[in-house]
């Protein structure tokens, strides 16, 4: 399930660390990491801690930048770098004390160095990589010429040249091979070569999923598939993503969902839906949260105060201002006592337990231990 499809916004490092299983984990101002099962690999020692990515984490001592392996050696150390991007695709961004931006290897080294212009560097995604440069913007008022500071972004290659020129107000990282751009106020498409799939065209484009992506025409919502061509016409009120084969809409003020083919095959009766996961479906019915299957027939009656979605079979729901979990069964695992709960990722779930971010595992044992 795509990260965009996460409701419960608290979540600020959700682990997808399934190959090194080392988790951040905060305690008295000190980061470390530990494993799925709670054990401290990396004790508390670092001002800051990133998630591990392709084995590669961002950390920070006396609050300088430092990028480490999973047995923590140094492959970048302190104190020559201000900023340390997110390792990925063999590659990470940095920036040193004059604001000079590179990209390095696994091994420290310095593989491509960009030009002064550029104040803002993102990671590698499908061999292209966002950055960005400051520009004048020059606005005529009441007859006169006044500058103001303003950013255009581009993408660029593994080699340094550019994919694409600084053109655009805004732009994602590239997922899948697509990223989404703004220009003005409209949303347009590109692919990993740099070439426009569609213009700056439309109010809004989500993220793929299942290969369509909700788009915003003239205040309507429907589908685009990755050619740009609208699949599902714009018609709704509001639209999701699409999720197991069935998307949310809204008609009428309702939510249901519709198929792949655009028909409604759940009809709009609720108030808000969550995605389909594992083949159930939150749904909002006279302000309380039920379970229901893809048939549109109730699993759990409305009695939930608030829902999220089943992963690893288990599902956040809350009670009485608490969270807990509950299995597909309805049967609860982890007990109403935190403040909030996130997804289960390989066993465990990050939650806030007393206004302290910890983890919790399917057995409703806090984490570390």
């Amino acid at each position: 399930m795509k990260k965009a499809l996460i409701f419960l916004s608290f979540i600020c490092f959700l682990p997808y660390l399934h190959a090194q299983n080392l988790y951040p984990i905060l305690k008295k101002s000190k980061w470390g990491y530990m494993n799925n099962r709670g054990e401290m690999l990396i004790d508390f020692k670092y001002d800051l801690a990133q998630n591990f990515h392709e084995g590669y984490a961002t950390v920070a001592l006396g609050n300088m930048p430092c990028l480490i392996d999973n047995k923590e050696n140094r492959v970048i150390d302190t104190g020559i770098y201000q900023f340390i991007g997110t390792y990925s695709e063999g590659l990470v961004p940095v920036m040193d004390y004059k604001f000079k931006n590179y990209y390095m290897n696994a091994k420290g080294e310095v593989v491509l160095s960009l030009p002064k212009e550029v104040y803002e560097a993102r990671s590698f995604h499908s061999g292209l990589a966002r950055v960005g440069k400051k520009i004048d913007v020059v606005q005529n008022k009441f007859g006169f010429d006044i500058s103001n500071l303003g950013y255009k972004f581009a993408f660029i290659k593994k080699d340094g040249t550019y994919a694409t020129d600084f053109i655009y107000d805004d732009a994602d990282d590239l997922d899948e091979g697509i990223a989404r751009f703004l220009q003005g106020t409209k949303f347009g498409l590109l692919n990993s070569d740099g070439k426009e799939i569609i213009p700056a065209t439309y109010e809004f484009i989500s993220n793929f999923n299942e290969d369509l992506a909700v788009v915003n025409q003239m205040g309507k919502f429907g589908f685009i598939d990755k050619s740009g061509k609208l699949v599902i016409e714009a018609k709704f009120t509001y639209a999701k993503e699409f999720n197991e084969g069935l998307a949310a809409v809204e008609v009428e003020g309702k939510f249901g969902f519709i198929n792949k083919s655009g028909e409604l095959v759940i009809p709009a009766l609720y108030e808000d839906i969550r995605p389909f996961s594992e083949g159930r479906a939150a749904v909002m019915l006279g302000g309380k949260w039920a379970f229901i299957d893809k048939d549109g027939r109730y699993i759990y009656q409305p009695q939930f105060e608030d829902a999220g979605f089943f992963n690893e079979g288990l599902c956040a729901v809350r009670i009485k201002g608490k969270w807990g979990a509950i299995d597909k069964e309805g049967k609860v695992m982890v007990p109403f006592e935190f403040q909030n709960i996130g997804i289960f990722e390989d066993g465990i779930a990050e939650v806030i337990f007393k206004s302290i971010n910890l983890y919790v595992n399917r057995f409703g044992e806090i984490l570390p231990k």
